[in-house]
């Protein structure tokens, strides 16, 4: 075997390994529940939450809305008031970057609009920009109607694409959830 095909073969090999999901952990978690909580309800004097299991008739509704399947069944949905005013929603949920999870939770104001977006944990070797205010900012004041599209509504994160479209599809779904579970009724 000649010398160039010998360094041809260690890069791809180094290349593919590099990229492997078995490779090494590179979780960081930036807020634990109750931090993550404590941003998205600072002036909360009551926090509670609550289990909602959609009907078949409102995960058809989510789906078709959506797009695509819950794979979830149920959902954890924290409240919040002050002086019995409600303060919105918040849901911690998953969404696969490029190989991994990532954990992060989604407020959203008691009208439907999306009020914050914040990190939890982020598993991926690569990506972690996404965590940045200046990035997850552009999430504020989407609403359930809106498209949420990488480059077109959101500009992404170079690097990170893949992680993007997992906060796009991420925000977008609880924000439709929130919408079929509570805000319909009204």
């Amino acid at each position: 075997m000649s010398l160039f095909v010998l360094l041809t073969y260690f890069v791809a090999s180094q290349a593919i390994g590099a990229q492997s999901p078995d490779g090494p952990e590179a979780t960081t978690v930036y807020l634990t529940q109750e931090q993550a909580l404590q941003n998205a309800f600072p002036e909360a004097d009551t926090l509670w939450s609550e289990i909602w299991t959609p009907t078949p008739s409102q995960r058809k509704t989510v789906e078709r809305r959506l797009g695509w399947r819950l794979a979830e069944p149920n959902f954890e949905i924290f409240q919040a008031s002050l002086k019995e005013q409600h303060l919105g929603y918040a849901v911690i949920t998953e969404q696969i970057g490029l190989y991994k999870p990532i954990t992060f939770m989604v407020k959203v104001d008691s009208t439907g609009q999306n009020d914050g977006v914040w990190i939890m944990v982020y598993r991926e070797s690569r990506g972690g920009e996404v965590k940045r205010q200046r990035f997850l900012t552009q999430y504020k004041g989407k609403k359930p109607t809106n498209p949420i599209r990488l480059n077109r509504d959101i500009i992404g994160v170079t690097g990170a694409t893949l992680s993007v479209r997992a906060l796009n599809g991420g925000v977008k779904r609880i924000l439709t959830v929130i919408d079929v579970a509570y805000l319909q009724k009204q």
